[in-house]
């Protein structure tokens, strides 16, 4: 029951809410940088299933994370240093880094782990003698999934923080008050 309690709380709603909606749309441009990326990817796995699993996968992630980590806390935190209150939006342009890129961070570092073991199971042994290594292929995979997912995290953010928090009635910190 107080884990009920603790996950209602409507500021940890709107973390969730907010990484159910960028994990999906970082599934989908993740499942579409592998299409375009790597052709012989449909070879293995059907396109439909890239998609899937790659949102599912991000989805899960992205739930997890902001379950752990107090991206919105943190955010609150950075825009109070910058004298940045909500509504205005520098107060979302701040409150927003946090979770665009701890997110980003650690779901691409998964989905790319993900796609390159899954890829590497799924050739024959011949094909994998003609790879680069583990690392150099994870990393490569990692690098053309950051840039894009990291911008598409951030601007969702932006854009839906303030619509969450309006629609979930969560109220800011406020001006600050004179001592």
């Amino acid at each position: 029951m107080a884990f009920l309690v603790w996950l209602m709380k409507k500021e940890r709603l709107v973390g969730i809410i907010m990484s159910i909606i960028i994990s999906a749309v970082m599934g989908v441009v993740s499942a579409t940088l592998v299409i375009r990326n790597n052709p012989e990817a449909v070879r293995y796995t059907p396109v439909e299933m890239l998609y899937i699993t790659n949102i599912a996968l991000s989805i899960v992630i992205g739930v997890i994370v902001s379950l752990v980590i107090p991206f919105g806390k943190i955010g609150a935190m950075l825009a109070r240093k910058a004298n940045a209150n909500p509504p205005g939006i520098k107060f979302f342009a701040i409150n927003a880094i946090p979770i665009s890129v701890g997110n980003t961070l650690i779901i691409s570092i998964v989905m790319s782990l993900y796609g390159v073991i899954s890829a590497r199971m799924k050739l024959p042994a011949e094909a994998l003698s003609h790879l680069p290594p583990f690392a150099v292929m994870w990393l490569g995979s990692w690098m053309r999934l950051l840039l894009p997912t990291l911008l598409i995290s951030y601007v969702l953010s932006v854009l839906l923080s303030p619509l969450i928090t309006r629609l979930l009635g969560v109220k800011g910190p406020g001006p600050k008050r004179p001592e």
